[in-house]
């Protein structure tokens, strides 16, 4: 009986995942990682951990769609992140912290309300500056990758809606608002909505054909008060341009951000200042078929200042090569190695003496799709 009573709950649990297309899906990223990093005063580190998430972020996933009679299609997707060398969640804890998303997709365009990914990103259906621009996307952990060079803004947003254009000729737009970007970080009595807390507003248009593709998009941020105004921080705007072609042989990418008020840029070697940091950054790459998978490269630059205070600077150059290899249609092997050189007004290294000039990695892994 005990069986029988299994048996009909798996049944049930069968059907009514396929009558609501309830799809379960993940990817698990481990990788060794060796790091070097001297900084301004001298001294010198050398680590070596197991990370997760080097080249593809881990995640598990429920998604779910439905077709209404007038072609309509209504979904949802709920999607964590968690580390495979601790088993934690991952996005502050969260259970859903990369998307927790219903949308609507009809003749009308793609519209979606919750928690996802920004479109000055690389993450979910509307980022538009992630590994599209960028062999690396947006960084194998601190290796390559254009956020190496640029601001560093929102990677995940809370209470935000985002909607695109069908295309048109190959083009298409989309928009953005979160009215709260953080939910974790509100300050004491802020609410959403307010100008007590972060709000973000971005928009692009994009252009694709077979070989070829171009983006560019503004975000703003709307820092939360009066905090921002205490530290002197202004809102934060950035232009953004990005392309790849692929030209057969092998698929070339670009892209440039110039940025005001920030409060941080530059992934690893990170410059940050409470009144804010402005700048400009350019990374381009390539990636070529080789040796039964693919070869990658990326070089970058990146200029900073602090906002109000510009005797405060950084110049940062960062390189990476890199290689992936499917051993089946699920698991993939890469390897990468990256350098990145900074330097700093005198101003800026008396203020922070253990800010990195030099940082070189090495790391290779396994990544499983399921």
């Amino acid at each position: 009986m005990k069986k029988l009573s299994l048996a009909l709950l798996a049944a049930s649990a069968a059907l009514s995942a396929q009558a609501s297309d309830v799809t379960l899906y993940g990817v698990l990223d481990t990788a060794l990682t060796w790091q070097y990093r001297e900084n301004v005063a001298g001294t010198d580190s050398s680590t070596v951990q197991m990370i997760s998430g080097q080249y593809i972020g881990s995640r598990f996933g429920i998604k779910g769609e439905e077709t209404l009679e007038n072609g309509l299609k209504v979904g949802f997707v709920l999607e964590n992140g968690y580390g495979t060398d601790t088993g934690t969640l991952g996005q502050g804890g969260r259970l859903f912290g990369r998307d927790a998303r219903l949308y609507l997709d009809g003749d009308f365009g793609y519209l979606s309300f919750g928690r996802m990914g920004s479109m000055v990103g690389g993450n979910g259906p509307y980022a538009r500056f992630g590994h599209v621009v960028s062999p690396f996307s947006c960084g194998w952990g601190n290796i390559g990758g254009h956020l190496q060079v640029v601001s560093l803004g929102y990677e995940f947003i809370d209470n935000a809606v985002a909607y695109t254009t069908p295309a048109f000729a190959g083009v298409d737009a989309t928009v953005q608002y979160s009215f709260g970007t953080d939910s974790k970080n509100y300050a004491e009595g802020a609410t959403e909505g307010k100008s007590s807390v972060e709000r973000l507003l971005s928009g692009a248009v994009r252009y694709r054909n077979d070989n070829l593709m171009v983006a560019f998009g503004i975000e703003t941020i709307n820092q939360a008060q009066p905090q921002a105004d205490k530290n002197g921080l202004d809102d934060s705007i950035s232009y953004n341009l990005g392309a790849n072609y692929n030209a057969g042989w092998a698929k070339f990418f670009f892209y440039t951000q110039i940025f005001e008020n920030y409060a941080s840029a530059a992934k690893t070697t990170t410059f940050s200042l409470a009144g804010g940091v402005d700048g400009y950054g350019v990374n381009v790459g390539v990636e070529v078929p080789a040796f039964g998978g693919a070869v990658k490269a990326g070089i970058g630059y990146g200029d900073f200042e602090g906002s109000r205070e510009d005797k405060l600077t950084m110049d940062t150059i960062q390189a990476a090569v890199g290689y992936t290899y499917s051993l089946s249609r699920r698991t993939t092997f890469y390897t990468a190695a990256g350098w990145i050189k900074s330097d700093y007004s005198n101003e800026y290294e008396a203020l922070k003496p253990q800010a990195v000039e030099d940082d070189y990695e090495f790391t290779f892994g396994l990544v499983h799709k399921f």
